[in-house]
């Protein structure tokens, strides 16, 4: 049944409309006035500018009773919530929203906003990008770039986490021949050198504290692990690296000059490690059009092989387009330039990848990631007389639900495989892996 309360709030929707009809109510002396009635959720949008605040959400909490997917209503729920200070509920309207609607750029701008009032940097950066590619006023666009530029200097810590469950069809990419050819002789190899399959846990790891040093500049300390954790510990693989440096910015540009240093673990034993220096530059040609350039120069050591030794060379390139405000295109490619004492080790790899992300409807978003790699090594190796050239294709396709989301982090999909070619066929390999877990980067 429909409350007395309920009853007087129609009723103040209507007198509203009967407001707004403005020029309309009187055409002449002799002319009765014009009634219009308009929805709850513009009576509570009304409301809201008359700084009648807790009229209007007892207004909007009718309109919801009657429809609880009114959109209008949701985010004017979600607008009281900001400028009451409760960004929690106001990211949640606004994020349930977008889960219908992933193209509407005014709830994408004021889902930034939220963010940015609550000092979460991250998010609101990459919110604001999203908007900023919508249809919104010339006014909407510069006040988005003056938010872009304060949080450069606002943003001091950031972080991101994915942890999932991997399920691999190639644990320790290895080829599924039973013999080689060593020196012109059949050799069988082990199961252990053979492609094996199992079930492990996946782990990502993340976080940078950037504190300010001038109007112009910053300092970088940043880390990341990743971990892939099988049972039996022998095909366990861990990259640590880390790094620390100078900012500068100044304008649509960017400048980071950083010293440099990872670590990897195989099977939990020491397999490689390195340190060196890296700079880049970034530039936004547009708001939503960003160009980067990397430069990497690290000396490596092996500890199963000493023999492959040597400095790291690498350079880096990257265009990023934001085309609407659920859609991002990413095109990067580069090449990377490995020394060795020993010649058959020493190789030049060129790569390309072009990433696509775009939110769907019903809170689905997906990235598609393919990637081309070719590498040729400088000399031969002798047990196979011949100099090893690899071409490898990689494809990554992720899937998440936003609208599943709790406290930050959303359930995620990947399908990652791999498809390894060579001139020796011991080394040419597939491999097939599949992660269910959780993430926030989204």
């Amino acid at each position: 049944m429909i409350s007395q309360a309920q009853i007087g709030l129609a009723r103040l929707a209507l007198v509203l409309g009967l407001c707004i009809a403005g020029e309309r109510a009187v055409q002449a002396q002799d002319t009765a006035p014009v009634q219009q009635q308009i929805s709850l959720s513009a009576a509570a949008a009304l409301l809201i500018q008359a700084n009648r605040i807790d009229e209007a959400e007892r207004v909007i909490a009718l309109a919801l009773q009657q429809n609880p997917n009114d959109n209008e209503a949701i985010f004017l729920r979600g607008m009281i919530a900001v400028a009451r200070k409760d960004y929690d509920a106001a990211i949640e309207d606004f994020r349930r929203i977008l889960a219908a609607e992933p193209g509407r750029e005014r709830v994408r701008l004021e889902l930034a906003r939220a963010f940015f009032l609550q000092a979460d940097y991250d998010n609101a950066e990459r919110n604001f990008h999203f908007a900023r590619a919508g249809d919104l006023p010339d006014e909407a666009k510069a006040t988005i770039d003056q938010y872009l530029a304060a949080i450069i200097r606002l943003k001091r810590w950031s972080y991101n986490l994915s942890l999932g469950v991997a399920d691999d069809t190639n644990i320790n990419g290895a080829t599924n021949l039973h013999t080689v050819y060593l020196y012109g002789l059949p050799f069988t190899l082990s199961d252990n050198a053979r492609q094996t399959s199992g079930t492990g846990a996946a782990i990502d790891i993340s976080g940078e504290f950037s504190p300010i040093l001038s109007e112009e500049s910053k300092f970088l300390i940043g880390g990341l692990v990743h971990r892939l954790q099988y049972g039996r510990g022998k095909f366990d693989d861990m990259t640590v690296s880390a790094y620390a440096g100078p900012q500068f910015f100044s304008g649509r540009w960017r400048f980071d000059t950083l010293a440099t240093g990872f670590g990897r673990w195989y099977g939990e034993t020491p397999y490689s490690g390195g340190v060196g220096g890296r700079a880049s530059v970034g530039y936004a040609l547009l708001p939503t059009l960003q160009i980067g350039l990397t430069l990497d120069g690290q000396s490596v050591a092996f500890r199963p092989i000493s023999d492959q030794d040597g400095p790291l060379y690498a350079a880096n390139g990257e265009i990023a387009y934001t085309l609407s405000p659920s859609r991002i295109l990413r095109l990067s490619g580069g090449v990377a330039v490995e020394q060795a004492r020993l010649g058959a080790y020493a190789n030049t790899t060129w790569w390309v990848a072009l990433d696509y992300y775009q939110d769907l409807p019903f809170g689905f978003s997906t990235n598609l990631e393919p990637a081309y790699s070719t590498t040729g090594y400088d000399a031969p190796l002798a047990a196979f007389g011949t100099s090893r050239a690899d071409h490898t294709l990689a494809l990554r396709l992720d899937l998440l639900n936003r609208r599943l989301e709790y406290r930050g982090f959303a359930p995620r999909v990947s399908l990652i495989y791999v498809r390894e070619g060579s001139s020796i066929s011991l080394y040419r390999f597939g491999r097939t892996q599949v992660q269910f877990g959780v993430t926030r980067q989204f």
